[in-house]
């Protein structure tokens, strides 16, 4: 039986608002998952963090949690640090990044950080970058629902070869490093986004509109898409990393959950018997494992009572993403043993370790 290590952290809630705590929380949760010196000097990094909406976290990725990072990262001396996402197609990420607080956050740290150790600090909408076609593997293309439009994605260059957009603005052309960022939340249709569903914020327009089986004036086959299916979206989850690629390290910010509807709120499917507030547990988990600390995260959202019944109903090896992902051979699967290595013993670690199983 393989073991796969997942670090795990929680802050009590009465030292939430601690800023020195969190961040000493944060660098030794990096700590327990192995660390970050894959980053070597001269490196650039992409962090992907998760900007579906303006709405603050648990709906998107948290601007402390965010600064915590970049501030390890500097320490590594990498040449450029990108903090990078596409938002919804009906939205516009700069204005995202504008009312979230990151254009604010990397300004800042672009005119101290670059001024100091040389190292670029950029906010990158990947609508910027130019794209590049990703063309699915045989095996994936026979079974996978896109053969009624097409075979492929669309994915920003800079994660596989130079991107003269970002060249002629005197940056570091190519990513060398993906870290994903991510929040812990359901999902109304994938039934939970976290660190595997957060790759779909790498797709352009048309790719994504295909993804979600939704019309887009630019697909050339659009009578040809079926009726919504969402195990068939589940299916797909996984399948974008095969043809994108993994991350060096996965973060999920679980301190606070969404765990009805989703992904923007606890109120996106009705009926609800009430509104459902998002419950807070403390809890981050790092690894370098992308299912491995997914199904962590799913693990992490069934010790909620109140959690969506789409989750409370199967256990996470049986679940359509985990199923695709053991299939594609992506990370780990029902016959791993996921170990959780923590700073502390605390009975929510406990159960997270027992939904696990």
């Amino acid at each position: 039986m393989r073991e796969i290590d997942i670090a795990v952290v929680k802050i009590p809630k009465e030292k939430k608002d601690n800023a020195d705590f969190f961040k000493e929380k944060f660098a030794k949760l990096i700590d327990i998952a192995g660390g970050i010196d894959f980053v070597n000097k001269g490196d650039s990094v992409l962090v992907k963090v998760s900007l579906n909406s303006d709405r603050k976290y648990p709906a998107t990725t948290s601007p402390d949690t965010l600064s915590a990072l970049i501030e390890l990262l500097i320490k590594r001396s990498p040449s450029a640090i990108y903090v990078g996402d596409k938002s919804a197609f009906f939205r516009k990420t700069k204005k995202i990044f504008k009312n979230t607080g990151f254009e604010e956050l990397i300004a800042a740290y672009a005119k101290k950080v670059e001024k100091d150790t040389g190292t670029k600090v950029r906010l990158i909408d990947f609508d910027d970058c130019i794209y590049r076609d990703r063309y699915f593997p045989k095996d994936i293309k026979d079974k996978w629902e896109l053969q009624r439009t097409r075979h492929m994605i669309r994915a920003p260059k800079m994660l596989f070869e130079e991107d003269p957009f970002l060249k002629g603005k005197g940056l570091p052309a190519k990513v060398d490093h993906i870290i994903v960022l991510g929040t812990v939340k359901t999902h109304f249709l994938g039934r939970f986004t976290l660190g595997m569903k957060s790759y779909v914020g790498f797709l352009d327009n048309e790719s994504r509109c295909l993804f979600h089986n939704i019309p887009h004036k630019n697909c050339y086959r659009l009578k040809k898409i079926a009726p919504f299916d969402r195990v068939s979206l589940q299916n797909r989850v996984p399948e974008l990393l095969t043809v994108i690629p993994l991350p060096k390290l996965v973060i999920l910010d679980g301190r606070e959950l969404i765990i009805r509807g989703g992904p923007d709120s606890n109120n996106r499917i009705q009926p609800l018997p009430s509104f459902v507030p998002n419950p807070y547990t403390g809890v981050m988990m790092a690894g370098t494992d992308i299912v491995a600390v997914d199904a962590a995260g799913v693990a992490l959202l069934k010790t909620q009572k109140r959690v969506a019944k789409e989750l409370k109903r199967f256990s996470i090896w049986e679940m359509p993403t985990f199923v695709r992902a053991e299939e594609l051979k992506l990370g780990a699967n029902r016959a791993d043993k996921i170990v959780l290595h923590t700073d502390s013993k605390e009975e929510k670690f406990e159960r997270i370790a027992w939904f696990l199983q």
